[in-house]
């Protein structure tokens, strides 16, 4: 006789766990790979970045007000005083000025301004510097010091998809930045554009600060001090080259701009003295002798008063005196030229840098 437990007869088993039928809900989120997801490039770099692109829009906003403000200032006394198109202690509209009150009181108010733009223009030179030193350089830069560059690639991000979002925030963040301040200083700027005779509107203050001149010298900052970070791999030694390659770059346009335009000349009697129109940028001076041919200024310099210099000029036969200059009228053409050359350079450094980290090994 047989011994043991009896099984009961039942279905075949089938290996599926027990639990409550599948019910068909869909499956769960999946990364779809845009650069736009938790985890695309584009929202990692938003991540990293957010701190500095948030700082960077509050202080500017905060500069927007400030120009805002002195600029309405301004203008009420312009338009109050009845100064508008008056040289400072010169002339207003071509005509010499009759010193009054009235006048002397506007003219000491508007040299507070003139104080107020070149204060301003230094502190708007400062940014296209700090953009690419304390934005640019460190953005490649740092990413290969924490070793988080190769980390990223080895992710499934390619080098070059990678690049271009890391600089994709920092770009349209220097347009934002940059585009604001330059308008609202133009605009301050504007109704003094020739008041103010020590100050001309072709030298690098204020003309590098003001239209798409400035905006264009910020982007090309930021692109060398990406090249600078790709290149060194280092922070600070990318740091401190972005400034002085910044700097070059602001004295060799201040060399170039002159020649951007054909310059024009007024001339007059070596006794009258030849000068530029209103609001004329002054790029150069001299005489003229009887043939018409050009003569250094300095030639009869240094001989202790007029009397002694007229009689050089009689005896040099120098009878004319003349002055090349740049009319306002140029002022935008030079604008956009500068701005030209300047967004040429910048999308060459891009396209290097795109080049360069798809040739190269992490």
């Amino acid at each position: 006789m047989k011994t043991g437990t009896a099984q009961r007869p039942g279905p075949p088993h089938t290996g599926s766990p027990p639990g409550p039928p599948h019910t068909g809900s869909p499956p769960g989120p999946r990364h779809t790979g845009s650069p736009l997801s938790p985890r695309g490039p584009l929202w990692l770099a938003w991540r990293r970045q957010r701190t500095v692109l948030v700082t960077g829009g509050v202080l500017i906003l905060a500069l927007a007000g400030y120009l805002l403000y002195q600029r309405t200032g301004m203008a009420a006394l312009i338009h109050d005083r009845g100064v508008a198109d008056c040289r400072v202690w010169r002339d207003c509209n071509g005509a010499p000025v009759v010193t009054s009150d009235r006048l002397s009181e506007a003219f000491v108010r508007l040299e507070t301004y003139r104080t107020a733009l070149l204060d301003t223009a230094r502190l708007l030179l400062a940014i296209p510097a700090v953009i690419g030193a304390f934005v640019g350089a460190p953005l490649i830069a740092r990413e290969f010091e924490s070793g988080t560059a190769a980390l990223v690639w080895s992710q499934s991000v390619g080098r070059v998809r990678w690049l271009i979002a890391t600089l994709a925030l920092p770009v349209v963040g220097t347009l934002a930045a940059t585009t604001l301040p330059a308008a609202l200083f133009t605009w301050w700027w504007w109704p003094v554009r020739g008041t103010f005779p020590d100050v001309h509107w072709g030298d690098t203050l204020p003309f590098d600060v003001m239209g798409p001149a400035f905006v264009s010298l910020s982007l090309l900052s930021l692109f060398l001090g990406t090249a600078f970070g790709l290149l060194l791999r280092r922070t600070l030694p990318a740091m401190a080259c972005t400034l002085a390659v910044t700097a070059g770059v602001v004295y060799g346009l201040q060399q170039l701009r002159p020649h951007l335009m054909p310059r024009l000349t007024v001339t007059a009697g070596v006794r009258v003295h030849a000068e530029a129109p209103y609001g004329g940028w002054y790029v150069g001076s001299g005489y003229l002798d009887g043939t018409g041919a050009r003569v250094d200024g300095s030639v009869c310099e240094g001989l202790g008063g007029w009397p002694a210099i007229f009689r050089c000029l009689d005896r040099r036969h120098l009878a004319e005196e003349y002055e090349d200059y740049h009319p306002i009228g140029h002022f935008w053409s030079m604008q956009w030229i500068q701005a030209g050359i300047c967004l040429a350079v910048a999308v060459a450094l891009a396209a290097f840098c795109v080049w360069w980290i798809g040739r190269r090994r992490a």
